[in-house]
């Protein structure tokens, strides 16, 4: 079954129909309505009727005329500039999309460097577990390389993983106020303490690992961070009770998939030597 997605663009008066936008897509391109109307082999008149049936639609002026011709307004070229990422997003591409956190960069970068040595073309996104799973759920990638092992657990009615390499977390304590990283087994770390019954606030989020050095604050943080240099994690302990797994979660079909777990496999979470 061939199927294939087409976007549709709805506001509070109905939907902007395909042939409404191509007419404002014409006028942008040949500046004219004659011109326009020629392009897409319909009446003058005909092009009018789209393009005011596009504004009633979309409670806008979309185009501007005078002496020199017919051009978009500003609303008429930010409704096609959106038209246009939008139907980027749903494009169908062969290449192999695999996402990670700054946590699994390291066999995340260097699995995609060899499979592209072998001419396959990759796209890699790092980012949050978070914003990845939802790439995940969009259908938007074919294998993610999860932080978060009780993430990994939640998809594991889904998505069969595969241990990428072994972590733990270190904890620096200094009172129950916790900075709370954007990468790493946070959720493992605050669920022991809840679980051992000790009090504890999440007073801030962070992105930025070194920031960590700076902070008075109590934190979790993977020892792959640390390890790696990008944390110095001084005052840090590490928690036996933590010892997870990074999980590689092939959720597509594609041919390379296997091929890239298998390479970040052997990269490993740790730097060799």
């Amino acid at each position: 079954m061939d199927v294939r997605p087409r976007v549709i663009l709805i506001t509070d008066e109905g939907e902007v129909t395909n042939r409404q936008l191509e007419a404002l897509a014409a006028v942008r391109d040949k500046g004219s309505m004659k011109k326009a109307a020629a392009v897409l082999g319909i009446s003058t008149p005909v092009l009018y009727k789209y393009v005011k049936e596009a504004e009633a639609k979309c409670d806008e002026r979309l185009v501007s005329s005078d002496s020199k011709g017919t051009r978009l307004t500003q609303a008429g070229k930010t409704l096609l500039r959106r038209l246009e990422a939008l139907r980027l997003r749903v494009v169908e591409r062969k290449v192999l999309h695999i996402a990670g956190t700054l946590v699994s960069e390291l066999c995340l970068l260097s699995a995609a460097s060899a499979l592209t040595q072998r001419g396959v073309d990759c796209r890699v996104t790092i980012s949050t577990d978070d914003e990845n799973l939802r790439l995940v759920d969009e259908e938007r990638v074919d294998c993610v390389i999860v932080d978060d092992p009780l993430a990994a657990m939640e998809r594991a009615d889904r998505f069969e993983g595969v241990e990428i390499g072994p972590d733990m977390l270190l904890l620096r304590e200094a009172g129950k106020d916790f900075v709370a990283l954007a990468f790493g087994a946070q959720r493992l770390g605050f669920r022991y303490l809840e679980e051992n019954g000790r009090e504890f606030t999440i007073s801030r989020r962070i992105f930025e690992p070194a920031l960590l050095d700076r902070t008075d604050l109590s934190y979790f943080v993977n020892r792959s961070l640390v390890k790696r240099g990008i944390v110095a994690a001084k005052e840090a302990r590490e928690q036996d009770w933590s010892v997870h797994s990074i999980v590689a979660l092939p959720c597509s079909e594609h041919p390379d998939v296997s091929g890239f777990v298998a390479h970040a496999r052997r990269a490993g979470i740790y730097p060799k030597g």
